[in-house]
């Protein structure tokens, strides 16, 4: 397996080795193999999909109280019909919730799947034996989970822009392509929270016992996120371009903490505790 160049880079011949291993044991996994496919499908593809099919085909008679909806909308937007209207507030009150949904899963996937997966195999101790130094077992593993999330939500991002964009020209609508936003979340953001996903994972690595409950405890990672859109969905405010950067730089802050607290507390006896 050849690692890309950027990691090739970062990373010294040591932690190759165990990024490499890494991503061979989370590709064995089913559990995990599955989690990284079929999430992303059914959420940026199959979700996506099924909304554009609806607002293309449903009759006129049931998308007709789109009053309510229609507050969500901008003056911009004011002169599109309930079909178009429909599919932009998917667009641009859901969709970006379910894209860094996938970017948040992604990465408490991984990180579960490469730090507490050394306690349920058993090797945990095995590996903190190795010539390998705490400092760069935990570089390995945070680089090798950031990197296998980014490239899952780049490739999240791609089918989700070409189902968008079929989306657009059915209905005749720049829901996405007009929205800059989309570009700050993906350039800005994404890996930021990609970051902040595994260090949090690896945080609690010390207190979970196994995968599944590793993946339970990213549930209270994703709440703030579900809720932050729910508000938005409601009217109460709207995501632009200027709050997603001024969410990253909170992310990025955090992210600077949680490495240096993680750091600290990643020791064989804090991971077997």
């Amino acid at each position: 397996m050849k690692l890309p160049k950027w990691i090739r880079n970062a990373a010294n011949r040591r932690e190759k080795v165990l990024i490499k291993k890494d991503f061979r044991e989370m590709w064995q996994n089913l559990g995990v193999r599955a989690m990284l496919v079929i999430v992303p499908l059914l959420f940026v593809v199959c979700l996506p999909i099924l909304f554009m099919v609806l607002a293309y085909i449903l009759p006129d008679s049931s998308i007709k109280d789109m009053q309510q909806m229609r507050i969500l909308l901008s003056e911009r937007q004011s002169y599109m019909n309930d079909r178009q209207a429909l599919f932009y507030v998917f667009s641009f009150c859901l969709a970006p919730m379910l894209y860094l949904i996938v970017v948040l899963m992604t990465a408490c996937v991984t990180a579960a799947s490469s730090f507490v997966g050394e306690k349920e195999r058993g090797t945990i101790e095995t590996l903190f034996l190795t010539p390998l130094t705490t400092r760069e077992i935990f570089r390995a593993k945070v680089l090798g989970c950031t990197a296998l999330s980014v490239v899952a939500s780049l490739i999240s991002f791609i089918l989700y822009a070409i189902v968008m964009s079929v989306g657009d020209i059915l209905l005749g609508v720049t829901a996405f392509w007009a929205d800059p936003s989309w570009a700050v979340m993906f350039f800005l953001l994404t890996p930021i929270l990609i970051l902040f996903g595994v260090l949090f994972m690896v945080l609690v690595s010390g207190r979970s016992h196994s995968f599944r409950e590793s993946v339970q405890i990213c549930g209270y990672v994703l709440l703030p996120l579900t809720l932050l859109y729910v508000g938005q969905f409601s009217g109460f405010f709207r995501m632009n371009a200027g709050h997603y950067i001024l969410l990253s730089v909170f992310l990025a802050v955090m992210d600077c903490i949680l490495w240096k607290v993680t750091m600290a507390h990643f020791t064989l006896e804090k991971m077997l505790g």
